[in-house]
């Protein structure tokens, strides 16, 4: 394998997972929407947006919901940020797998693994042999 054909998957490899850490946008630097999840909840009068990184982006309360007890109240807005949350990691995960294929992703790796060991080899038996050349003793 070339040195840039090793730098090349290299290059596609750590895209791929960088992908996959900014929620599963284009592994080809297309810029594609912010994967956002959404939860609701106390029927749809409490309504959460989550946004990539599992932060929360928007709370949304129906004033009717302002009748409710701060407990009931408060109940209601876990549940919607749950849910909200839920709904983003499912979006996330179904956006990196149309972004990334993780068998082929899987397959660079061991690939750069295998050449990377065999150009540690390579090195080692170099230095090796530098090493016996400047101690006087025969190169094999």
């Amino acid at each position: 394998m070339e040195a840039g054909e090793f730098e090349r998957m290299l290059t596609e490899a750590r895209k791929a997972l960088e992908s996959m850490r900014r929620g599963g946008e284009a592994a080809e630097g297309a810029e594609a929407e912010p994967v956002e999840g959404v939860g609701e909840a106390a029927e749809g009068r409490i309504k959460v947006t989550a946004a990539a990184g599992g932060r929360l982006k928007d709370v949304e309360i129906n004033p009717r919901a302002m009748r409710m007890s701060p407990e009931e109240l408060g109940g209601h807005l876990v549940a919607a940020a749950n849910a909200a949350l839920h709904d983003l990691r499912g979006k996330a995960a179904e956006a990196a797998g149309d972004a990334v294929d993780i068998a082929a992703l899987g397959r660079q790796v061991d690939e750069l693994q295998t050449e990377g060991l065999r150009q540690m080899a390579v090195f080692n038996q170099a230095v090796n042999d530098a090493l016996v050349k400047i101690k006087g003793g025969p190169a094999r």
